[in-house]
């Protein structure tokens, strides 16, 4: 069989002081990220690299093979148009990893219901579900965990999510930490924190009660919150992360503005809570990664951020994945070691050719399936082996 051809050319670049390619929103709580090095689009070879073998990494498609413990970290970012086969290489990439790494745990947050694996243990997310997420869950790091620190970042998922005010802000984390205090949760006692956590339906219970002693504000959160109240997801019992493949089916919470991205961000700062209590991995073999098929959904995510930023060292990886190039956030495009661009429609061509460092002429040719991919510094273009021929 004949090898697949490869366009053996550079890239289109330009020297720092000409280039046109667009900087990261400043951030005070993460470093601007270097400059993007020069890329390289490889042509193809027939002798083998150290990770072109089975053991040695994830086929992606004809002879470019994906290792996360070969590069700096495992983080992914993936950008394809409906049709390109966005879910099939994430799929593709979630079914194999456990093949490299058998220990290696997959969280998926499936927001359109479509990523379901061989083997999974699937929670759907929905108003009939008897499972839920607890947003309140407690972090039990001694050094930046407790209850008090729970209600703060809370406070701040909804502020985001469902606009509120700098009162009502004040007024959930007040609340909240009466919730934590009404179960026996403090946090002067860090004993305390392993108790079981309140859930929103104590939280219901607390505004309620509020609003019949006459205060106004409860009522006007209580109206704000009245939709995440009524799906009630976050009333139940959560159910637990020990299966090697959990999926949660968020597909049905985006009928109601903020819930699906609350729900995300629960998730992600729970898994990386638990990764920094477990403590930095010896080598570079990972132990969990978080799949997001919706990057829009978590592009203003703390915990997402800082899972860019410091999840590696704890062995904790994040692979998002989007449409659109604008969807996907500063701090995703400059902490993945490894980008895969699959086909974008052509009003995106411009732009994801800049952020990418891939040549306008390669990103408009691409057709279903092909990608050009990026590891490292070294870019190369290949036919995406899908999930659906790799069971």
């Amino acid at each position: 069989m004949k090898n697949s051809p490869r366009v053996n050319c550079k890239l289109e670049t330009s020297t720092p002081a000409a280039s046109n390619t667009q900087s990261p929103i400043p951030n005070t709580q993460y470093p601007m990220p270097k400059p993007l090095p020069t890329q390289t689009l490889k042509p193809n070879q027939t002798k083998k690299t150290a990770t072109e073998s089975a053991s040695g990494g994830i086929l992606l498609g004809d002879k470019v093979y994906w290792n996360p413990a070969a590069l700096p970290n495992g983080h992914i970012a993936i950008i394809g148009a409906s049709g390109s086969g966005k879910t099939q290489t994430l799929k593709a990439i979630a079914y194999e990893l456990p093949r490299l790494f058998p220990e290696i745990k997959i969280v998926l947050a499936d927001f359109h219901g479509d990523l379901h694996l061989p083997g999974e243990v699937c929670y759907p997310l929905n108003m009939q579900s008897p499972y839920g997420i607890n947003p309140l869950v407690i972090d039990l790091d001694v050094l930046g965990g407790g209850p008090n620190l729970q209600a703060i970042a809370v406070a701040a998922i909804f502020k985001k999510a469902l606009v509120l005010g700098s009162n009502q802000e004040g007024l959930v984390i007040d609340i909240l930490n009466t919730c934590y205090q009404q179960k026996g949760i403090v946090q002067h006692n860090q004993q305390s924190w392993k108790l079981t956590p309140p859930t929103f339906a104590d939280v219901r219970r607390e505004i309620t009660a509020r609003i019949e002693s006459g205060c106004k504000e409860s009522v006007k959160l209580q109206l704000k919150l009245a939709a995440t109240f009524q799906y009630g997801i976050f009333d139940r019992p959560q159910p637990s992360l020990d299966a090697q493949i959990i999926r949660f089916d968020l597909s049905a919470l985006g009928k109601v503005p903020g819930l699906s991205a609350i729900a995300a961000e629960a998730l992600a700062k729970q898994l990386m809570d638990s990764h920094r209590i477990m403590g930095e991995i010896e080598g570079k073999i990972p132990r969990t990664f978080l799949i997001v098929d919706e990057a829009k959904e978590v592009k203003n995510s703390p915990s997402i951020k800082i899972i860019y930023g410091d999840g590696r060292k704890f062995g904790l990886n994040a692979i998002v994945a989007s449409q659109r190039d604008g969807e996907i956030s500063d701090e995703a495009i400059a902490n993945s070691s490894t980008k895969v661009l699959l086909a974008v429609d052509q009003t995106e061509v411009k732009r994801v050719s800049k952020r990418f460092r891939f040549a306008e002429s390669l990103v408009s040719q691409l057709q279903p399936l092909e990608a050009l991919v990026r590891m490292g510094t070294n870019g190369e273009r290949c036919k995406i082996k899908p999930f659906y021929e790799r069971i």
